[in-house]
């Protein structure tokens, strides 16, 4: 199962948006639902193993999917605004042939996005060690989720 970044905006209506550990998207929407349709819907498209939200204060709902999914929690140091949001998914997209639909979607891409480039470096050393991109990915997993260095990581794939 692919190893995914995921952003959620969570409320009444919940978005959100899966990046894979390059910053593809593979999949971005909103639906209304509870944290086990979220977690059905995510587990659908890989495993989650950072989740971002745009807020500093991270939500009840994101601790909870987080705890559920065994997931980093990628939260900014201060509240995303607006027009950062709407900046940062605009560019994005430029390219791509995707409308987002909602407020919902678009926090949620820009929290994806957010969560992706706090481990771009991270992403891009390992990639560069490690050719071989379904053990570079293990290798991303190993040193998110159990936080031990690169070298251990490798060790154990």
């Amino acid at each position: 199962m692919e190893s995914i970044i995921v952003g959620l905006d969570p409320g009444s209506i919940v978005g959100y948006a899966f990046l894979d550990l390059y910053g593809n998207l593979i999949d971005v929407g909103s639906l209304r639902g509870k944290l086990d349709d979220i977690v059905r819907k995510v587990s659908e498209n890989g495993k989650a193993i950072i989740v971002g939200t745009d807020v500093n204060r991270v939500p009840k709902f994101i601790g909870k999917f987080s705890a559920k999914m065994n997931s980093k929690i990628i939260s900014p140091n201060n509240n995303l605004l607006h027009i950062q949001k709407k900046r940062v998914t605009k560019e994005y997209l430029k390219f791509k042939n995707i409308k987002l639909k909602n407020k919902h979607e678009m926090d949620a891409l820009a929290s994806a996005i957010f969560a992706f480039k706090a481990y771009k470096k991270l992403f891009n050393k390992i990639d560069n060690e490690i050719k071989n991109e379904e053990i570079s990915n293990k290798v991303k997993e190993l040193v998110l989720v159990r936080q031990i260095p690169i070298k251990n990581a490798l060790d154990q794939v």
